[in-house]
């Protein structure tokens, strides 16, 4: 009967624990049955695209004359639409006004490597001429691209891209649109037109390591459009001969080593052009034979340390009218980088031509550039 006794007073605290957690099981399980058979709690902002603002300011000084321009402030948004498909907007508003920069549409989930974009968007036509303006390298856009590219490469219409099954990375694109050009007039996008008159883009990239520090990459590209609708100084309608073509390519070599490839490196790009249009005089509107004319600008950039960027950019651009003239651009330009989301830029530029009696040109500029929140381009470093 002893041996018993203290058999029970010595498990009494064993079974006080069983029992104990036991309980903590049921507790649990209750717990887990409630959270199981409530509602979720969605955040009010859930399915709200993500948004960010990039502000983007200049000073310029030239012929002893200063302008400080707060250049434009550029709403991004962008979302998932469903599985298969996403979208993204852009609104600019500047000194001229508001207007939709981007707005598309693109396909996420199409077999074979198959993309598809569509509404208004920068056409892949050669590399920098689809960079927005503050994620240029330097702060005014090269010449050689407002001239025959008309500005940013903005476009309505509709690009495939496809990266084809070849042992090394080589991506095509075809695109149709109304017109590429933001500050394009050869064409109007609220008139309808036939199918001579859209302008059709290809092109072809390809990348490659060269090792571990480097790479390079090389991208060919043309935009034809088959015919102008044209009318004469006599009102009459001109379509004969009025093709035109911009044929490029560029080249973009960069050097990134193992140690400390994010903050050091060296970024050298170079792009070249071909126009081949008739040309109309500008005060009878009168048709005239047709011009080659040719442009192209390099640059190169250094990456020293987290913040510090120097670099210097050399365009040569004919003019579309009369080739023979020449204008030249030299660029030298400085960009601290405070943070990821903040950027001030230093440039300095010399402005010159061939053309007897034409007044050189000293430009000074000075950028400074802000994101807030979600920008799908932020800074671009490639």
């Amino acid at each position: 009967m002893r041996i018993i006794l203290c058999s029970l007073f010595l498990l009494a605290p064993v079974f006080a624990i069983a029992q104990d957690s036991s309980d903590r099981l049921k507790s649990i399980e209750d717990r887990l049955n409630k959270l199981e058979g409530a509602p979720a709690e969605n955040s009010l902002s859930a399915f709200n695209p993500a948004m960010g603002i990039a502000l983007d300011t200049v000073y310029h000084h030239t012929a002893n004359k200063g302008n400080y321009l707060f250049r434009a402030a550029e709403l991004n948004l962008g979302a998932p639409i469903d599985p298969f498909l996403k979208g993204w907007a852009i609104l600019t508003g500047s000194p001229d006004g508001v207007e939709v920069e981007e707005a598309a549409l693109e396909t996420t989930a199409l077999p074979y490597n198959l993309k598809i974009r569509g509404g208004r968007l920068f056409a892949a036509l050669g590399r920098l001429a689809h960079f927005h303006d503050h994620e240029l390298p330097v702060i005014d856009r090269p010449r050689s691209l407002d001239t025959f590219l008309d500005g940013e490469t903005q476009g309505d219409g509709v690009e495939a891209s496809l990266l084809l099954p070849t042992p090394f990375y080589l991506n095509a694109t075809v695109g149709a649109f109304n017109k590429i050009g933001a500050e394009n007039t050869r064409a109007d996008n609220a008139v309808p037109r036939s199918l001579y008159e859209f302008t059709y883009l290809g092109r072809l990239n390809t990348y490659a390591d060269l090792g571990d520090d480097h790479s390079i990459e090389l991208g060919m590209n043309t935009a034809w459009t088959p015919k102008r609708f044209v009318t004469d100084g006599t009102g009459m309608e001109v379509r004969g001969n009025t093709w035109r073509t911009v044929h490029g390519a560029d080249l973009t070599y960069r050097y990134h080593p193992t140690r400390g490839g994010l903050y050091r490196g060296i970024v050298w790009g170079t792009e070249v052009f071909q126009n081949d249009e008739q040309r109309f005089n500008l005060t009878t509107m009168m048709p005239r034979e047709r011009v080659k004319a040719h442009s192209g600008f390099s640059h190169i950039q250094l990456k020293m340390g987290r913040h510090w960027r120097p670099g210097v950019l050399v365009d040569l651009t004919e003019d579309l009218d009369q080739p023979s003239q020449i204008t030249r651009t030299y660029s030298g330009f400085l960009t601290y980088d405070l943070t990821e989301f903040q950027r001030l830029r230093f440039v300095y530029s010399y402005v010159t031509d061939n053309v007897p009696g034409n007044p050189r040109n000293n430009i000074v500029g000075l950028q400074w550039t802000g994101v807030l929140g979600y920008h799908v381009h932020g800074f671009r470093d490639r």
